[in-house]
């Protein structure tokens, strides 16, 4: 017998759209405005199920739902899916503490998990808390939760701080 084949998609707004929305202002304030909706999210957060949960200078938390589309051969949710969640809430702390002329990008991510995600629909929220801020290079710490609390990851990320030319002040 064979297996009913499920389908996926999504729609999302081209990343120049987001981009001309955000550059040269005040990260904090277009992230309220994203989880607003005033300014469209970046295509791989469609894709995620991404929402905004918390955004303040050093701190970001994302929730995603834990759906079945996201499930390795084993049946849990992939680590990568986890991975990005963690990665997108450490670089926006990071993010949220510069100033707006400035970005960043990941250098470095390591994640460790120590239980399971099961696929289910349950909410899966990543916390995100700048540790360092310089000019060349940022770091940070974050979590990620299942529903009941509980701690599935926890990850730090390195980030390189750059202009919007995209170089490294010195």
């Amino acid at each position: 017998m064979k297996e009913i084949v499920r389908e996926r998609s999504f729609t999302w707004d081209p990343p120049t759209a987001t981009a001309k929305a955000i550059f040269g202002r005040d990260p904090v304030a277009w992230l309220h405005e994203m989880q607003e909706g005033a300014i469209p999210q970046p295509p791989a957060a469609h894709l995620m199920g991404f929402e905004i949960v918390h955004a303040e200078p050093g701190r970001v938390a994302f929730s995603m739902r834990a759906e079945e589309w996201m499930s390795n051969p084993t049946g849990v949710i992939h680590g990568g899916l986890t991975s990005t969640l963690l990665d997108t809430v450490l670089t926006l702390a990071v993010q949220t503490k510069l100033p707006p002329e400035r970005y960043c990008t990941t250098l470095d991510l390591n994640v460790h998990f120590v239980r399971p995600i099961l696929p289910g629909g349950q909410l899966v929220t990543g916390e995100g808390v700048a540790v360092h801020v310089g000019n060349t290079i940022g770091t940070a710490e974050g979590r990620a939760y299942d529903a009941s609390g509980k701690l599935v990851a926890h990850a730090t990320a390195t980030l390189a701080i750059l202009d919007a030319n995209g170089k490294a002040s010195a």
